[in-house]
């Protein structure tokens, strides 16, 4: 490496940018006035950065009202349907969710954190928060515990550094070792729950998709504590689950040309 050359260094202009672009999404849209008020950046400079958005297509401005355009669209399709996983997990999710009434949820690892890439809504489907294209912790989502599983162990150790064990409700997670021991237990019983840990009232069974020597994601079904009891998801849950999962898996390992 080259004399004062740092592979981590930021480029300020950049991260203005995507601080812009993350505040006007958080926001659903903004004035230049409102972004000013928001944001720690001098006026001038955020109108600057907006109308370079906007001459490239990444803004529209309405009445004075900045939002972010459909481009983004574009790349976020592009990315979701170059993932094999996305491609041809889609109809798996959709026989899932029509099988057990409830949502069905594919979840892939990226920085340390988990991503929302599909989600398939049976008859009984609830919905909540959770949208395709969010992000989360690991630490208290179903198939977020199957993927630190499934992780080498100092992978783990860096996200859990990282990004900490927030407690969402009273029974999420926060304590370090407790989590390696269910880690431990997930990777012997091959599924995972989600006890009421994210929203409260809410619980997830999901299982592994597997490659050679690493994880591809992972499969949950979810619902309402109540409908989905503990007994129905070893049941009737886990065996479609397993089967989803292994399908995934075959299709992953031998795609069609």
């Amino acid at each position: 490496m080259a004399p004062g050359k740092d592979p981590n260094r930021r480029v300020k202009t950049t991260d203005t940018v995507l601080e812009i672009l993350a505040t006007l999404q958080s926001m659903n849209g903004a004035t230049l006035v409102e972004l000013t008020d928001e944001l720690e950046f001098a006026k001038s400079t955020i109108h600057s950065h907006l109308t370079t958005l906007e001459s490239s297509k990444y803004v529209v401005k309405n009445d004075g009202m900045y939002e972010l355009s459909l481009k983004f669209l574009d790349h976020g399709m592009f990315v979701k349907n170059e993932r094999a996983i996305s491609r041809l997990g889609g109809a798996i999710l959709e026989n899932l969710a029509a099988e057990t009434g409830e949502v069905a949820w594919l979840i892939v690892e990226e920085h340390g954190e988990a991503v929302y890439l599909d989600k398939a809504m049976g008859e009984n489907a609830v919905q909540t928060h959770a949208r395709v294209g969010g992000r989360a912790h690991l630490h208290h989502l179903a198939t977020g515990k199957l993927i630190l599983a499934y992780l080498p162990d100092e992978r783990v150790e860096e996200i859990i550094t990282r990004y900490g064990l927030p407690e969402l409700t009273p029974n999420t997670i926060t304590d370090p070792d407790e989590l390696r021991a269910e880690l431990d237990q997930i990777r012997d019983d091959g599924i995972a729950f989600n006890d009421k840990e994210t929203v409260t009232g809410l619980r997830a069974i999901g299982a592994p998709v597997l490659g050679e020597d690493t994880i591809h994601g992972a499969i949950c079904v979810s619902g309402p504590a109540n409908r989905l009891t503990v007994d129905r998801c070893h049941d009737e849950i886990k065996p479609l689950l397993l089967e989803a999962t292994n399908e995934l898996e075959l299709k992953l390992q031998y795609p069609l040309n």
